[in-house]
């Protein structure tokens, strides 16, 4: 169960990503200087950037977990 984990781990941090993006959105009706842009170009978007790679590692590593479950079972059943 493990990797399960690992897949519920991974989808809600884009779910909170998704939100926190959202809620980003919402600020650009009230607050539109340079600060805002600074602070989206410096923090949000490598934020974005490093989700999406940490999301991809995650499922790799779902499916790694996956493989070794495999191959820890076929090992047990010819013991």
């Amino acid at each position: 169960m493990a990797n399960a984990k690992v897949v519920a781990g991974a989808t809600r941090l884009k779910q909170t990503i998704r939100v926190l993006n959202d809620h980003w959105m919402l600020t650009e009706a009230t607050w539109t200087d340079s600060v805002r842009k600074r602070f989206e170009d410096r923090h949000l978007a490598p934020l974005s950037s490093a989700v999406e790679s940490a999301v991809i590692g995650l499922q790799k590593l779902a499916d790694v977990l996956d493989q070794v479950r495999r191959d820890c079972s076929d090992r047990s059943e010819s013991l």
